[in-house]
């Protein structure tokens, strides 16, 4: 449904049906986006009050839905921050998780954060004095906070995707913006991710281009380097397989595809959920089975995020999941942390 949604509104998708859709979408945008512009004025102007918390805030979202690598980044600003000495604390709302589970990545942030409390709360005022009186949290990590203005933020940083930096242009739901790009300017810092999936002149490019909304100075090239093939116990695999079918609940597989690919192995074919995933045990581990059987591959491959969900899932073949990092490349990973120390002194 995602990849259909996707088809209609990129305008891949041609003929009368997709014109109608994309006629009727257009206009729920242009209702939608004077919500948001009211929205907007209404912070600007002081008429909805926004809290101020007693420790330090660092808010890490995007203009655009889908995956800019948000999850990644959070769990880099928190090591980041272990090694400065603090305490941090993440604030996130939860997105799609069963009532009876933890959200995916609330669970990736505490496999590759173990300790650092994460407190899950749509209310992400409540949530962060529950992590500074409960938990002691002296700096605060908002995941997918930039449209949540109501927190006061010491440090609003933007992710843009440096292989599709603006998205599907236009307004939700008839694009893929979730604001105007005007919002840009309350950013005070960006972050341009996945620079690895893009030649460098590219990269440079689409950080020129972003000056227009932040001084250079501000605007920072991450970059993803792949941890290696873990197993369904979370063991390092040193004999990878050539050939997988690759699987996952993401907003970009494009993106993944092309991670597997940069590691040496083949994806014979893919197999994509909307993201967020919730799966059905064993119904869709026997679907993808099946795939497996009629493409001949013996390993499913899969994201860290999906795995979480999974790993006490019984599956007939190996089901292996790619860890990666994010990481803030060179002159720029001075300047980079020199922001993060002002912040937080």
């Amino acid at each position: 449904m995602e990849q259909w949604y996707k088809r209609i509104i990129s305008g891949e998708a041609a003929g009368l049906v997709p014109a109608i859709i994309r006629y009727l979408l257009a206009m729920a945008a242009f209702v939608y986006g004077l919500i948001v512009s009211i929205r907007s004025l209404a912070y600007d102007w002081g008429w909805i009050k926004v809290e101020k918390l007693p420790v330090p805030v660092i808010a890490v979202g995007n203009l655009t839905t889908g995956g800019t690598g948000k999850t990644p980044t959070v769990i880099m600003i928190v090591q980041e921050l272990l090694c400065m000495g603090r305490r941090p604390a993440v604030l996130t709302r939860g997105h799609k998780a069963p009532t009876d589970a933890l959200p995916d990545e609330v669970m990736v942030i505490q496999e590759q954060c173990p300790g650092v409390p994460v407190v899950v709360n749509r209310d992400r005022v409540a949530g962060g004095r529950t992590a500074i009186d409960r938990h002691h949290a002296d700096v605060l990590v908002l995941d997918d906070g930039f449209q949540y203005r109501r927190l006061d933020r010491d440090l609003n940083l933007l992710l843009v995707d440096a292989t599709s930096p603006m998205g599907i242009p236009g307004l939700l739901p008839a694009g893929s913006w979730r604001e105007p790009p005007g919002a840009m300017r309350r950013a005070n810092a960006i972050m341009l991710t996945r620079c690895e999936q893009v030649p460098p002149e590219l990269a440079d490019m689409a950080a020129g281009l972003l000056a227009e909304w932040r001084s250079p100075r501000d605007i920072f090239q991450q970059h993803t380097r792949t941890l290696g093939l873990f197993d369904a116990q979370g063991l390092p695999i040193t004999d990878p397989p050539k050939r997988v079918l690759a699987f996952a609940g993401v907003a970009n597989p494009e993106g993944f595809v092309r991670t597997i690919e940069a590691m040496g192995i083949t994806v014979a074919a893919g197999c994509w959920f909307d993201d967020h995933h919730v799966y059905d045990l064993p119904g869709d581990m026997e679907k993808l089975k099946k795939i497996a059987a009629s493409c001949n591959v013996t390993a499913l491959l899969t994201t860290q995020k999906d795995w979480v969900k999974l790993r006490t899932a019984n599956c007939p073949i190996p089901v292996y999941h790619v860890r990666i990092a994010a990481y803030v490349t060179g002159p720029e990973t001075s300047s980079w942390r020199e922001k993060l120390t002002e912040i937080i002194k």
